[in-house]
């Protein structure tokens, strides 16, 4: 049977409050692609292609491979690089060759995928190319639950064949983590994939994205994506520990929808962009408390949902910013 733990998150995190200011990122989150397969109801890829580019100027973009290359200016290594974002990775169809790069630059490399897409030949691409965590977000244990959140029709039976076949071909070469949303009846979840993946969680569900209608589901607005409530966090972690790059090879804090454009890596290296005044004034913003003021931040709820206990800062505020 396989840990039942939440679906992000390492077991060698550090306390983030003792190690800021970082010399460069720990982690580097690539947006290989921000189209998406599936039209999840709860997900922003629910409204309609006007109605992103009007409410969040988002439009479905895939990453090329000279942006991609232009990442990779960075003298130090990352923890973990994370092919992830307001999209579906697997549409980008040099990822497996992405990852093989991205391996030279990080400790670990991990996918966040619907794993819709996934066949034989992409597993054993994605197993050879050097993966560590395959991460697999399901949005029901059926074609008709699949019809109902992820809006798209799916043969169940091939989908589950497709992850079984990555499970049996990455037995020590790579992990598999499995979670479902709460959102969905998650009958049989367990063991329907108890004994095909190393990690499974069943994740909460937060109103996230303004114009998606939550009205329809049962939310509860206190607790993170792990189901733990916890008081308001004022201060935000990401831009402490982390670096987003865009399809476009736009460089973002967080991993919010909302675009607060550090640079372009077309244009500006990481390594000022984490070392910038932009930046640095940033994270005073958070850290004296004047997020509920930001446009964009004070309506944003990611540091409540999907945060990690280990990099709370609101208690260590004033500390962090004589430090910086």
């Amino acid at each position: 049977m396989s840990e039942i733990a939440p679906f992000t998150g390492y077991d060698d995190r550090v306390k983030l409050a003792d190690v800021v200011p970082l010399e460069s990122p720990y982690v580097l989150n690539i947006f290989p692609s921000n189209a998406c397969n599936l039209r999840c109801v709860y997900c922003v890829h629910a409204l309609s292609k006007d109605d992103l580019e009007e409410r969040y100027q988002f439009r479905h973009e895939i990453m090329s491979m000279d942006t991609f290359n232009n990442i990779f200016q960075f003298e130090r290594r990352f923890k973990l690089i994370s092919f992830t974002g307001q999209g579906e990775p697997l549409l980008n169809k040099n990822l497996p060759l992405m990852i093989r790069i991205a391996k030279i630059y990080a400790d670990r490399v991990d996918i966040v995928t619907n794993g819709v897409l996934l066949h034989k030949e992409l597993n054993a691409k994605l197993i050879d190319s050097g993966l560590d965590i395959l991460r697999i977000s399901l949005q029901g244990v059926n074609q008709d639950e699949y019809l109902k959140i992820g809006q798209r029709k799916l043969n169940f039976d091939s989908f589950i064949d497709n992850i079984t076949d990555f499970y049996v071909q990455s037995r020590g070469k790579c992990k598999l983590y499995v979670k479902i949303i709460n959102l969905s009846s998650q009958k049989n979840f367990f063991e329907m994939f108890g004994g095909i993946t190393d990690r499974m969680f069943v994740e909460h569900v937060k109103p996230v994205y303004h114009g998606v209608d939550y009205s329809k589901w049962d939310m509860s607005p206190d607790t993170d994506r792990r189901g733990l409530e916890h008081p308001r966090r004022d201060v935000c972690p990401f831009p402490f520990y982390q670096l987003d790059v865009w399809p476009n090879g736009d460089v973002v804090p967080c991993p919010a929808i909302h675009k607060i454009v550090l640079g372009n890596v077309n244009e500006m290296s990481l390594k000022d962009m984490w070392n910038s005044d932009k930046l640095r004034k940033f994270r005073m913003m958070h850290l004296s408390g004047d997020r509920g003021y930001h446009h964009q931040c004070g309506v944003c709820c990611a540091p409540d949902d999907c945060a990690h206990p280990e990099d709370v800062l609101d208690d260590n505020a004033e500390e962090i910013l004589r430090r910086i």
